[in-house]
């Protein structure tokens, strides 16, 4: 059964719509963890302030309500459109559709019942669940809120409703003494606090009330900031305090081509100032005019060179297996780490750059190469740690999907890859694409993640889509580009155009969307996303860099202590949820899970 994860992320996260692709990578990360994501949303920073300030002379609490819990309703909506353009399925759902029923004072209410349906729905059909906090309804349907800081108990009531894990994403790295923002002397950190020494705090950091939720049902929950490393436990059986967090300089970065992916890579790079630094770009376009947005960046014309100018990270957005490669492999023995997207030279040269990668001491990650914001390549990973992997079947290649979609629409093929290529979902050349090749070099990279084994993308038996294939979906029959991958003995992998019954998951994919079955000892995992495009693949890009910065701020002298505590949650009958403090855990395993 999937594990999931409430994320709390407020106002202090959440400060302005420019913000919102920080929460993106947050719900991202879980998701490469192999979470169901539900996320609980403040308003933006303010709103709330204003919205009650324009109620103040109205003297009519539910109206009060009402007009206040607009702005987390704006929020999660915003949060929503900045999911699906960043390739993240995601689903909206209000109060109302969740029957969420509160008691007591209008402006400090008390949450009583909740249906977990249309949640559950959503998140077994693959769906990231986004939920405006901090207010619901009454008996008689009219708006309540829960108090300031509402939207932490919003967060522990589903939390304990799902039988899932809690997390309250902050702008700090866990719950402290005092207010950290405050004059004076920096607090201390809790790794863990117990309830009492968690109520004796000033609330700034934490819903008292929520605390008080939590307590009486026996629901650990942590408290961490944005993209950390580390959480603080709460409801731990005793207190320990954190050591003082060691600070170490942003990681330099140094990016391998400014194009779609590359261009995304450096804007989202660039919200990031305390945690990544680009410092030099390759750009192949000489022209001045070309050059101009990108003030502050030594720029050169040489990926090579580029790649052994010292930097931390170097990302690779170049495409194709040449100049790729020498570059790669330059960035390696220069002793720099490295992201690609580009899972033609990985599939290729996967061997040779894994080998390099070990004799420096460095890591080679490319998450984005197949997927894109379908978390493909993570989930097989850390799977493969647990357990044996059996194979998958996934649609892969999303201009395939995109055109047999547009024939199903009545286009004709010439009009079908016209439409693809407008969209951005192809080059003029689409034969890769349609032959299987490109599923086929992403199989490759499947095969290693779950295996250790690179297959060489010549022994993936493809199956081009054809004019039978067309004629079906110009007919109305579902077809898609299926890659299959059995790991027996020996791994067996094909790409081939399947008709599909229209219940299979992988039938559900639309557009450029992408979606995979992964079979283990274990059961069934099931993935989707958005696999092509800008934005989905810089979403893999920096999951990816956001996971070696946890990784680089963990190795800079914190230990990691992760004691579980298991409690019985308010959800369904038996289930259970298993919370560990973070003073500092790896990367890649938030929370020890």
């Amino acid at each position: 059964m999937q594990p999931l994860i409430v994320l709390k992320l407020g106002g202090s996260v959440l400060a302005d719509e420019s913000s919102l692709p920080l929460a993106v990578h947050e719900v991202a990360r879980w998701r490469r963890e192999g979470f169901g994501v539900v996320a609980v949303v403040s308003a933006l920073a303010g709103e709330t302030e204003t919205l009650l300030a324009r109620a103040a002379e109205a003297g009519d609490g539910h109206a009060t309500a009402a007009l206040a819990s607009l702005g987390e309703q704006r929020a999660a909506a915003l949060l929503g459109v900045q999911l699906a353009r960043s390739g993240v399925p995601a689903r909206v759902l209000q109060p109302a559709a969740l029957r969420w029923r509160a008691e007591g004072d209008p402006l400090d209410a008390t949450p009583v019942a909740l249906d977990c349906r249309p949640l559950r729905r959503a998140l077994a059909e693959g769906e990231v669940v986004v939920v405006p906090g901090f207010f619901a309804h009454d008996g008689a349907g009219r708006a309540v809120l829960f108090g300031r800081g509402g939207t932490d108990l919003s967060a522990l009531f589903l939390a304990a409703r799902l039988g899932a894990r809690c997390r309250l994403v902050k702008d700090v790295d866990g719950l402290f003494t005092s207010d950290p923002a405050a004059p004076g002397p920096p607090p201390a950190r809790f790794a863990e606090a117990t309830w009492a020494d968690a109520l004796a705090t000033d609330g700034s950091i934490v819903q008292h009330k929520a605390v008080t939720f939590a307590r009486a049902r026996g629901q650990p929950f942590e408290v961490a900031r944005l993209g950390g490393a580390v959480a603080s436990l709460v409801g731990a059986p005793r207190t320990r305090l954190a050591a003082a967090l060691p600070t170490r300089p942003p990681l330099r970065v140094a990016l391998l081509g400014l194009g779609t992916v590359g261009g995304g890579v450096l804007a989202a790079l660039r919200r990031l100032p305390e945690q990544f630094e680009v410092v030099a770009a390759c750009v192949r376009d000489p022209r001045p005019a070309r050059r101009a947005p990108l003030p502050g960046l030594a720029l050169d014309e040489d990926p090579v060179r580029t790649a052994t100018r010292g930097a931390d990270v170097v990302v690779e957005a170049l495409g194709g297996e040449d100049p790729a490669r020498a570059a790669l492999l330059a960035a390696l023995r220069a002793g720099s780490h490295v992201v690609s997207a580009n899972k033609a030279v990985l599939a290729a040269h996967g061997a040779e750059l894994e080998r390099e990668a070990r004799r420096a001491g460095r890591s080679l990650r490319a998450s984005a190469a197949a997927g894109g914001a379908m978390p493909l390549l993570p989930v097989l990973r850390r799977l493969a740690r647990e357990e044996r992997v059996l194979g998958l079947q996934a649609v892969l290649n999303g201009t395939s999907t995109f055109v047999l979609d547009a024939l199903a629409g009545g286009a004709t093929p010439d009009e079908a890859l016209d439409r693809a290529r407008e969209a951005g979902f192809c080059e003029r050349d689409c034969a890769r694409d349609l032959s299987g090749r490109d599923a086929a070099d992403k199989l490759v990279l499947a095969c290693h993640a779950a295996t250790g084994l690179w297959l060489d993308p010549r022994a993936v038996a493809c199956e081009p889509i054809g004019e039978r294939e067309l004629r079906d979906a110009q007919a109305g029959i579902l077809v898609r580009q299926v890659a299959t991958l059995e790991l027996g003995r020996r791994p067996v992998a094909r790409v081939r155009p399947e008709r599909l019954p229209a219940e299979s998951s992988l039938a559900r994919t639309r557009g450029c969307g992408n979606a995979a079955r992964i079979g283990s000892e274990l059961g069934v995992t099931e993935l989707a996303g958005r696999g092509a495009g800008r934005w989905p693949t810089v979403e893999g890009v920096m999951g990816d860099l956001l996971e070696l910065a946890r990784e680089e701020s963990q190795s800079s002298g914190c230990t990691a202590t992760t004691p579980f505590v298991q409690v019985q949650p308010c959800g369904p009958a038996g289930s259970t949820i298993h919370v560990c403090s973070q003073m500092d855990v790896p990367a890649g395993k938030p929370g020890g899970q």
